[in-house]
C-alpha cells in the first residue's frame, strides 16, 4: 500500500512538473513572439513619427523630445504586455511602480524640476537654438536645449551648461527676437565743455557710420553733470550682428573727433 502511494505521488509530481514546464514553455514562446512583434512595431512607429516630425516641426530639440517620449511610452506598454503574458498581475506592479516613482521623485526633486522646466521652455519657446540670450547671469548663443540643462556658448568661447530650472524661474533676455537693438556708449568730458557743440560733433560722427540705423534715430543725452565732469550717453541703434562693431567704432571715432575739436575727454 505504501509503495503504491509513493508511486502515485511520484507520478503526480512528475506530471505536475511536466505541465508546469509545458505551460512555462508556451508562455516563454508567446513572450518572445510578442517581444519581436513589439520591437518591430516600436521601430516602425518611431520611423513614422520621425518622418512626420521632420516635415511638420523645424526645431530639432522638440523632435528629439517627442521621439524620446514616444519610445519610452511604447517600451513601457510592451513590458506591461510581456508581464501579462507571463501571468504577472500588472495592477500590483503598477502600484509598486507608483510607490517607487514617488520615492524617486522625492529624491530627485531638483532634477525633476529641471526636466519640467525643459518641457516648459519647449512649450512656450522663449528662445531656440542659435539665439543670443542672457539668462542666469550668462550671456551667449544657445547651442541646445537639453532635457535637464541648456547649453550656451559665451562670447569668450566657453561652453556653459545652465540648469533649466534656473532659466525658467528667472528673467530671460532674447537678443535675437527683434531686428535691431540699442547700443550704449558713455564718455565723460570736462565740466567746462560746450555741451551743444559736443552733441553736434557726436551726431555728425553717428551720421557717418553706415552700420548705425537711421530709424530709430540715435539718442545723445547728458546723463550726469557733476562738478568733476559731464557724462554723456550715446545710444545708436544697430542690427544684432553689427552691435559690437558699432559700439567699438562709435567709442573710438567720437573720442577722436572731440579731442580734435579741443574738447577734453576725461574717460
Amino acid at each position: 500500500m505504501d509503495s503504491t502511494l509513493q508511486s502515485l505521488t511520484k507520478y503526480l509530481t512528475a506530471q505536475n512538473l511536466m505541465a508546469t514546464l509545458v505551460t512555462f514553455g508556451w508562455r516563454l514562446l508567446s513572450a518572445l513572439i510578442v517581444l519581436v512583434i513589439g520591437m518591430i512595431l516600436i521601430r516602425l512607429l518611431s520611423s513614422i513619427t520621425r518622418s512626420t516630425l521632420k516635415r511638420t516641426v523645424r526645431d530639432t530639440t522638440v523632435r528629439r523630445y517627442t521621439l524620446s517620449a514616444l519610445k519610452i511610452l511604447l517600451w513601457i506598454i510592451l513590458i506591461i504586455i510581456l508581464l501579462s503574458v507571463f501571468g504577472i498581475e500588472t495592477t500590483s506592479l503598477a502600484a509598486i511602480l507608483a510607490a517607487a516613482g514617488l520615492a524617486i521623485g522625492l529624491a530627485l526633486q531638483g532634477s525633476l524640476s529641471n526636466l519640467a522646466a525643459g518641457f516648459m521652455l519647449l512649450l512656450f519657446r522663449p528662445f531656440k537654438a542659435g539665439d543670443e540670450i542672457e539668462v542666469a547671469t550668462v550671456t551667449g548663443t544657445v547651442i541646445e536645449i537639453g532635457i535637464f540643462s541648456t547649453i550656451v556658448d559665451t562670447p569668450d568661447n566657453v561652453r556653459a551648461f545652465i540648469p533649466n530650472g534656473m532659466i525658467f524661474s528667472g528673467v530671460i533676455k532674447n537678443r535675437s527676437v527683434n531686428e535691431y537693438l540699442r547700443v550704449e556708449v558713455k564718455l565723460t568730458i570736462a565740466p567746462n565743455s560746450d555741451i551743444t557743440k559736443t552733441q553736434q560733433i557726436i551726431h555728425r560722427v553717428l551720421a557717418g557710420n553706415d552700420l548705425i540705423l537711421e530709424v530709430p534715430r540715435p539718442d545723445v543725452h547728458v546723463v550726469e553733470d557733476p562738478a568733476a565732469g559731464i557724462t554723456i550717453a550715446i545710444r545708436p541703434y544697430a542690427k544684432l550682428k553689427n552691435a559690437d562693431a558699432v559700439r567699438t567704432t562709435v567709442n573710438k571715432a567720437v573720442r577722436e573727433e572731440l579731442r580734435a575739436s579741443g574738447t577734453e575727454v576725461m574717460k
